[in-house]
C-alpha cells in the first residue's frame, strides 16, 4: 500500500512521464512536415516557459548567480545530443519500440556507476542488466530486416547512452547544481545549439502547427519539472516504478494516434524490461 505522504508526488511523477510521451508524440506528428532541428529548437524554447517559472519559484530571481557554467555547458551539450538522437529515433519507429529501447538508459547508468561512482554490482543487478538488454533486443528484432527501422533503433540507443551519461555526471557532481537549475540550463543550451545547427533557417509553419509545437514544448517543460519533483520527494523504489508508465502510455498513444499496435516481440520485450525493473526495485538491497 502506498504511503499517504507519497500519493501526491507519485501521481505528479507519473504525470511527468505522460507529458514526456505526449511531447514525443507531438514531434512524431509534426516530423513529416518540418525539419527535426527546427522542431527541437521550438520544443526546447517553449519548454523554458514552465521551467523558468519553477526555477524562480525554487531559487528566486537570482538563480543565475553562483552557477558552475562549465558544468552546465558540458551537461547541456550531452543532453542536447540525447534529445536529438532519441527524437530522431521517434520519427522512425513505432512508440511501442522506442520506449523498451530507451529503457536501456538506466541499465547503462547502472554499469557506468560501478566504474565511475564505485557502486557495487551484485547478482541482482547483473540479472536485471541481462534481462533489460535482452528485452531491448527482443523488442527491436522484428525490424532487423528493415534498414530504416534499425537506424531508428540505433538512434534511440545512442540517445539512451547520452541520457545515462547526463545522469552520471549529474550524480557525480551533484554539489555543483540543483535538479531544477541543471534542467533549466540544459534546455537553454539546447535552444542555442539547435538554433545554430539549423543555421537560423526556418520552414514556414501553419498557425495550428506552431500552436501544436508550443503545446509540445510546454508539456515537455512541465514533464521535466514533474519528474524532478518526483525524484526529490519519492523513495528510489517508488520513483523508479513511475518511469515504467512510459511503456504502457507509449503503447496506448501509438495505437490511438498512429494506429501502431505492438507485435508479439514488442510485448515479450516489454515483459523482460518490466522484469528487470521489478528485480531492481524490489529485490536489490542497495536502494541508493
Amino acid at each position: 500500500m502506498l504511503n499517504r505522504n507519497y500519493i501526491f508526488p507519485f501521481f505528479i511523477s507519473l504525470s511527468g512521464y505522460v507529458f514526456m510521451v505526449s511531447m514525443d508524440t507531438v514531434i512524431k506528428v509534426l516530423g513529416s512536415n518540418y525539419p527535426i532541428l527546427q522542431l527541437l529548437f521550438l520544443n526546447a524554447l517553449f519548454s523554458l516557459i514552465p521551467l523558468t517559472f519553477f526555477i524562480i519559484k525554487n531559487h528566486g530571481m537570482q538563480f543565475y548567480l553562483n552557477q558552475n557554467y562549465k558544468f552546465q555547458l558540458i551537461r547541456g551539450i550531452i543532453h542536447s545530443f540525447g534529445f536529438l538522437f532519441v527524437l530522431m529515433g521517434v520519427l522512425k519507429l513505432p512508440l511501442s519500440v522506442v520506449y523498451p529501447v530507451l529503457f536501456s538508459s538506466p541499465l547503462m547508468l547502472l554499469v557506468m556507476s560501478h566504474f565511475f561512482l564505485d557502486e557495487n554490482i551484485n547478482i541482482i543487478r547483473i540479472t536485471a542488466i541481462f534481462l533489460g538488454f535482452l528485452g531491448v533486443i527482443i523488442s527491436a528484432e522484428p525490424f532487423g530486416s528493415n534498414e530504416v527501422s534499425m537506424v531508428g533503433v540505433f538512434f534511440v540507443f545512442i540517445g539512451a547512452f547520452c541520457i545515462a551519461l547526463t545522469n552520471l555526471i549529474t550524480r557525480k557532481y551533484s554539489a555543483l547544481s540543483s535538479s531544477f537549475s541543471a534542467s533549466f540550463f540544459s534546455m537553454v543550451v539546447s535552444v542555442i545549439a539547435f538554433l545554430f545547427a539549423m543555421k537560423f533557417s526556418f520552414v514556414s509553419m501553419t498557425f495550428s502547427d506552431l500552436l501544436l509545437s508550443m503545446f509540445g514544448g510546454i508539456i515537455a517543460g512541465l514533464g521535466i519539472s514533474a519528474i524532478v519533483y518526483g525524484s526529490r520527494m519519492l523513495p528510489a523504489s517508488i520513483y523508479g516504478m513511475t518511469s515504467y508508465f512510459q511503456l504502457i502510455y507509449g503503447v496506448i498513444l501509438g495505437w490511438l494516434v498512429f494506429q501502431q499496435l505492438p507485435t508479439t516481440f514488442n510485448y515479450v520485450g516489454i515483459v523482460f524490461v518490466f522484469s528487470a525493473g521489478i528485480l531492481l526495485f524490489y529485490f536489490d538491497k542497495n536502494k541508493k
